[in-house]
């Protein structure tokens, strides 16, 4: 009698609590107790929650007893439409602390009815309304348009009797387009006519590029905004045949009559397909030396190529290294083994020295006829004073004397990296003067001019003077007439006077220009 009475109490609790169902917009949670559930044993209490995650349905067990997932089910009902999930599979049972997800099993955007249910009993054990709302859509853009490639040449009548040969551009199908940019690769192909899309984009920046077997690769960047599509048409060339460029990249400056000399040249290939070509050293005309070599596109690799010289090669020479696509050209000065010559004249403009001079022949020369090359170190403790037509000072010579004055007719050029130096250092020291008279333009763009002087008691530094016809070019160049002594010193004046103008960029002067 007493189990019939706990019974009908069970069933009495659980209608009330039925009642009590709470409904909201965003999800419910139902606490019901299911009587008699199996057999006759003891009552089971059950609490769920219904929520929505955008359009996935979500089942929380809360609290109370563990199911079945067998004995489950939940119906979702929305714009006029009713559906029924269950719990299982998989097999097992619905616990306490278990989620169970439905994915889109919600409308979005529309009032969805739902019910948690025990399908044995019928009892409803949660109910919710819920209105999802779909995910943020990004706003996004797209590139699209067309690949072409050459077609075969066409003909077309101009006037009359005269015509003329057009390339037709045609649609290249299966070109490789890719995009890059804002986070994000794509690549696709492009289908018929040539039209390529690349849809769901970010705005902002892409690099976007096409490619087809046999023809050159190309690429540009564009801008992708929101809910645009950016137009980007392509026309691939022909692969360029392999190219190779030269340049000379180091060589000495001298060499002895009879010495080997090498030459090192970068070689580039600028053209779009691999290649082999033949390097040659030129030496007066003549192939000194050779080699073969190999080279992918934008691939550059240095070689070295030999010239061996004779007694007969003395004077200055000019070597050329060159491909079948490009050359370029560099002099060298072969010294007379048997002499210390530092300097020679060209008297008739060919090139070769008419006749040589040691560094203390050149101390002493005075005037001469044509144009005079110091080529070579010189150090002397005599002043250098030398006049010519023209005067070259080379690349890289330092010319140091107690003094120097030289005097050019025409121009006068002082080699990047020369040097004209009368400094001095110790006790009592007076460094010589440096003039340079020009009746053309002054070349001393990177040299160094030096008389300063560094004395233990007083510095007393020589003066600079550069008077000059034409243009005084002393860009990039060091001057220093600075005096410094423990006991004081008086720098020398560094005065430049040119018809011309005076280049002083990237310069400097120690102390300023009087």
């Amino acid at each position: 009698m007493s189990r019939t009475t706990a019974r009908a109490q069970s069933e009495t609790v659980g209608i009330i609590l039925l009642l009590g169902v709470f409904v909201v917009s965003a999800g419910a949670v139902g606490t019901v107790y299911l009587g008699d559930v199996a057999s006759d044993a003891d009552e089971v209490v059950v609490s769920a929650d219904l929520s929505a995650a955008e359009t996935d349905l979500r089942v929380d067990h809360l609290g109370g007893d563990a199911l079945p997932n067998e004995a489950l089910g939940v119906v979702v009902r929305a714009d006029g439409n009713t559906t029924r999930y269950p719990f299982a599979p998989p097999p097992g049972e619905f616990a306490p602390g278990d989620r169970r997800a439905f994915p889109d099993a919600l409308v979005a955007n529309a009032s969805n009815e739902v019910w948690l249910y025990h399908e044995p009993s019928g009892e409803q054990i949660a109910r919710a309304t819920l209105t999802p709302e779909p995910e943020p859509v990004a706003e996004t853009g797209s590139i699209e348009g067309t690949v072409v490639g050459p077609g075969a040449a066409a003909m077309r009548v101009a006037s009359g009797a005269s015509f003329g040969v057009r390339q037709v551009a045609t649609p290249l199908v299966g070109a490789t387009v890719s995009v890059d940019g804002a986070g994000r690769v794509a690549e696709t192909t492009t289908g018929s006519g040539g039209a390529y899309r690349v849809g769901g984009l970010e705005p902002g920046e892409y690099e976007v590029s096409a490619a087809a077997p046999g023809l050159a690769l190309s690429t540009t960047t564009v801008e992708v905004e929101p809910n645009e599509t950016a137009t980007v048409d392509f026309r691939l060339d022909p692969l360029e045949p392999a190219e190779f460029a030269v340049e000379i990249a180091g060589v000495d400056a001298t060499v002895d009559a009879g010495d080997p000399l090498t030459v090192d040249a970068a070689v580039e290939n600028v053209g779009d397909e691999r290649g082999t070509k033949t390097v040659e050293l030129r030496a007066g005309g003549e192939v000194a030396d050779s080699v073969d070599v190999t080279l992918d596109p934008g691939e550059r690799r240095t070689v070295s190529l030999r010239w061996q010289t004779l007694p007969t090669d003395v004077g200055e020479r000019t070597l050329t290294v060159d491909t079948e696509d490009d050359s370029a050209t560099t002099t060298v000065e072969v010294l007379d083994a048997a002499t210390d010559a530092v300097a020679y004249v060209d008297r008739d403009g060919d090139g070769d020295p008419d006749e040589r001079y040691t560094a203390v022949e050149l101390a002493f020369l005075g005037s001469v006829d044509g144009h005079l090359v110091v080529y070579d170190d010189v150090e002397v403790s005599v002043p250098v004073t030398a006049a010519a037509d023209r005067v070259t000072v080379r690349d890289g010579v330092t010319l140091r004397a107690d003094g120097v004055s030289l005097e050019a007719g025409g121009n006068l050029r002082i080699g990047d990296g020369a040097a004209i130096d009368t400094s001095r250092v110790g006790i009592f020291v007076r460094p010589g003067d440096v003039t340079l008279r020009v009746g053309g333009d002054l070349n001393a763009r990177g040299a160094t001019v030096t008389t300063a002087a560094r004395d233990w008691v007083f510095a007393s530094a020589g003066d600079i003077g550069l008077t000059v016809g034409g243009t005084a070019d002393l860009r990039e160049g060091r001057f220093d007439a600075t005096g410094v002594g423990l006991f004081g010193g008086r720098d020398g004046r560094i005065t430049v006077t040119a018809g011309g103008g005076v280049l002083t960029e990237g310069a400097s002067f120690d102390p300023a220009l009087a």
